[in-house]
């Protein structure tokens, strides 16, 4: 074998210990010109945000936070400058608040009264983070598992808390148990519904944040297919008019009917906690009344 080929067979088998396995199997070498400059670009492509991406936490919470603060800020306005005839968003500010305290009350009761500023909060909030979804530049909280989860357990909270304050804890645990049953029946019966009555009742978050989340992940999804359509297509087929246009002002609406889906369900929970306490309370004044 000559010298040089000799000289150069520890250098190639060095340099094919280093490949790959898949290269060094075939036998191939590559070319070291252009394999950095491939995964360098490989790696910006990865790093680079795509269309349809899930946002950043940190920007699903700016726009949280966004939203918060226009709500408060239009409390701030609407009661800067309060008149005896309502004008401008003064007007608009006790029609949203009249609105919705005759709808809770209506749903829950006269006692629901108490309810009707968390129930509103509620509402307003979701409600305003579902519209900056649909707003170019911004993204929907609520199209993020995590926001609505936190929502979901906020209410789960709530409610806990609310039923301990009405019925007591001893009248909060036996709620579990169901409706009062026969003593035989009560034997078999309470242990069994008082573990379904548990099990459901930790559930209600997750289906709370789960539906909320599915629905308006859903229109983000529509509206972005539709949009990626009028880029492709809808520039040649239809000028300048939008495909997205018709479905985004669908996502409005779904966008209200969710968030008032959402203070409906916390509004049952809560009747549902507090029902015989209310109840009971109605019939001692109701009996006050007859005896005077």
């Amino acid at each position: 074998m000559p010298s040089s080929l000799q000289s150069a067979q520890p250098f190639g088998n060095m340099h094919k210990s280093h490949l790959p396995i898949q290269i060094a199997q075939a036998g191939g070498s590559p070319n070291v010109s252009t394999d950095a400059p491939i995964s360098q670009h490989a790696e910006q492509t990865s790093e680079k945000p795509q269309i349809g991406d899930i946002p950043d936490p940190t920007l699903l919470l700016e726009n949280a936070v966004l939203a918060a603060l226009l709500l408060i800020l239009f409390a701030f306005l609407s009661r800067r400058n309060l008149q005896k005839v309502p004008r401008g968003l003064q007007n608009i500010g006790e029609f949203i608040v009249e609105t919705i305290d005759r709808f809770v009350v209506e749903l829950m009761g006269h006692h629901g009264r108490k309810y009707v500023p968390f129930a509103g909060t509620l509402f307003l909030f979701i409600f305003v983070m579902n519209v900056l979804g649909d707003i170019p530049g911004f993204h929907a909280p609520t199209s993020n598992l995590t926001y609505t989860f936190a929502l979901g357990l906020t209410v789960f909270c709530y409610v806990q808390w609310e039923g301990i304050r009405a019925r007591g804890l001893f009248g909060y645990i036996k709620h579990f148990s169901g409706p009062p049953l026969p003593p035989l029946m009560a034997i078999f019966l309470k242990p069994l519904l008082f573990v379904i009555e548990v099990i459901s009742e930790l559930f209600k978050p997750i289906t709370l944040s789960v539906r909320l989340f599915g629905n308006i992940f859903g229109e983000d999804v529509i509206i972005l297919v539709f949009a990626s359509l009028f880029t492709m297509i809808g520039l040649k087929m239809f000028g300048w008019f939008p495909l997205q246009f018709p479905v985004l002002l669908l996502a409005y609406l779904t966008d209200f009917v969710q968030a008032l889906v959402f203070m409906v369900l916390a509004c049952i929970y809560l009747a549902l906690m507090t029902h015989e306490e209310e109840m009971e309370e109605e019939e001692s004044e109701q009996a006050l009344a007859h005896a005077h």
